[in-house]
């Protein structure tokens, strides 16, 4: 049975955007507010479940390509369910779980009610767990598109930053389905120590001493002619220096909040090597709306069999997001932390 749309609603505001991610977060804190409401081609999701994404932390930087109008409600990603639609939408949403994305200035996923845009958000299957279903949309579709190109380009082997995090994990999982090495870049011994524990041969520390040279005879011995960047700064370049001539590396991410750098110029002309940027936005885009189905059908099956699972940390209630987003801060590598309604 359906139930009708709350009239007021708990949501997380950002008062004022601060570098200083501190400071940023006592920019924070938790209002009640009118429920909004959709209008033509959006609809209203009660949401059940919202990740803290390292996004929506440049985000609270005021350091994210998307700066909405103060106060704003943060959050890009969550999992409800629809309750409200406006004009133009097909009645048959009407009660549909959903995982969805959103950046719109009006509305934001850390609150009890959001509304999105009617192509922005992924029917869910029942199977899927709601954990699961809150983290969908982001992690596991930028790294089956980043796949999907690699393999595309014939990459026989490939290097992957922040190879710890959740598109880590599925880079890795997407990679031996095709059958491509991955060498696996990490900054911490016990997370190369994990990761060697499961399996995993080719795992390199870059606080290692000799990380530029190690990294550069793996590279060259794998020929490893493919790469994806989710940190930027002088890693970003030391990357790409290593690599063979004919290379690419893709950039999806910025986690160091520094300038890409340390890039030899010579490399680039002179070895044909391209540095490139990744926008999920931009891959949804040009999928047509029955290639994206079949898409987000089979990677769901991946996460209702279990082959794939991002690993949650820990959950909070709304009333508690500071803690949740310390703990998150805290310890990023260690999963995903939600913020729960």
């Amino acid at each position: 049975m359906m139930t009708k749309p709350a009239k007021s609603m708990k949501a997380i505001l950002l008062e004022d955007y601060n570098p200083n991610l501190v400071r940023a977060l006592k920019n924070m804190h938790l209002s009640e507010m009118p429920v909004p409401k959709p209008k033509a081609k959006q609809v209203l999701v009660q949401v059940e479940a919202s990740p803290v994404n390292p996004s929506d932390i440049a985000f609270l930087r005021g350091g994210y390509n998307i700066v909405k109008s103060l106060p704003a409600i943060p959050g890009f990603e969550g999992a409800g369910k629809i309750v409200a639609l406006g004009a133009g939408v097909d009645s048959k949403r009407l009660g549909e779980r959903v995982s969805f994305f959103t950046q719109s200035n009006e509305s934001g996923a850390w609150a009890e009610y959001c509304v999105i845009g009617e192509n922005d958000f992924v029917p869910l299957s029942a199977e899927m767990p709601l954990e699961q279903a809150a983290c969908f949309f982001v992690n596991p579709f930028t790294a089956f598109a980043l796949m999907e190109h690699l393999s595309e380009n014939q990459h026989q082997a490939i290097i992957q930053t922040a190879a710890m995090g959740q598109v880590g994990s599925f880079i890795r999982y997407f990679a031996r389905e095709k059958n491509i090495e991955v060498i696996n870049l990490v900054r911490k011994e016990a997370q190369e120590k994990t990761l060697r524990e499961q399996g995993f041969k080719y795992v390199i520390n870059t606080n290692d001493e000799d990380f530029d040279s190690r990294l550069k005879d793996l590279a060259q011995q794998q020929n490893a002619t493919g790469a994806i960047d989710a940190v930027g700064g002088d890693l970003c370049g030391r990357l790409l220096n290593a690599m063979p001539a004919g290379s690419e590396l893709v950039l999806y991410g910025g986690l160091s909040g520094m300038p890409v750098s340390a890039i030899n110029p010579l490399s680039l002309i002179f070895q044909n090597k391209i540095l490139s940027g990744f926008n999920l936005n931009d891959w949804l885009a040009e999928k047509s709306g029955e290639d994206f189905e079949l898409i987000s059908h089979h990677i769901q099956q991946l996460f209702i069999a279990e082959k794939l699972k991002t690993q949650i940390h820990h959950s909070f209630a709304i009333d508690d997001f500071y803690a949740g987003l310390r703990a998150y801060i805290g310890d990023m590598s260690a999963g995903k932390v939600l913020i729960k309604h």
